[in-house]
């Protein structure tokens, strides 16, 4: 989990208005913890979210307790995308599922040790996620940017083949 969701928020903002010129309204910026073990809801009505997966406390893998390991986005129009897409095997590599099967070499420093394990099950016992829920559109896509430039998420971009 994110030791402080709010600082986030709060450095985003000022930055935001110190080098874009653009004003958010914090108190407009909701969020939300879903700790592990999890189960993804849907994505709140006229809301857009970015969300972070980060390994859960109890995990004990190399890349440690609270690690990012994605950060996304979902627009308003994308519940499928906030609900089930990253913890469904196959549904596009960009997805956390994706990611971590794309990725064998990175499987130990995670804690994913099993091929045959379901690996959205994995991810909704394992990590926890914070969602930070928006009804500015324009402010999703600087957030999602942000968040990973300050949380340095272990998977990053799309992927197109098996590393």
């Amino acid at each position: 989990m994110l030791p402080d969701p709010k600082k986030l928020i709060n450095d985003f903002a000022a930055d935001l208005k110190m080098y874009v010129g653009i004003s958010a309204d914090t108190s407009r910026i909701l969020y939300d913890l879903w700790e592990a073990p999890h189960s993804a809801k849907d994505l709140p009505a006229c809301a857009g979210a970015v969300y972070v997966f980060s390994l859960s406390p109890r995990n004990d893998a190399r890349a440690g307790r609270d690690r990012v390991l994605k950060v996304g986005k979902a627009g308003p129009n994308s519940n499928a995308r906030f609900r089930y897409q990253h913890y469904k095997a196959g549904s596009a590599m960009s997805t956390l599922a994706g990611a971590i099967q794309n990725n064998r070499l990175l499987w130990g420093y995670i804690g994913f040790f099993d091929d045959s394990a379901d690996v959205g099950e994995w991810i909704r016992q394992n990590t926890d996620r914070n969602n930070f829920y928006f009804q500015d559109d324009r402010l999703i896509g600087y957030f999602e940017v942000y968040a990973k430039a300050c949380l340095s998420p272990v998977f990053e971009g799309s992927l197109s083949g098996k590393a």
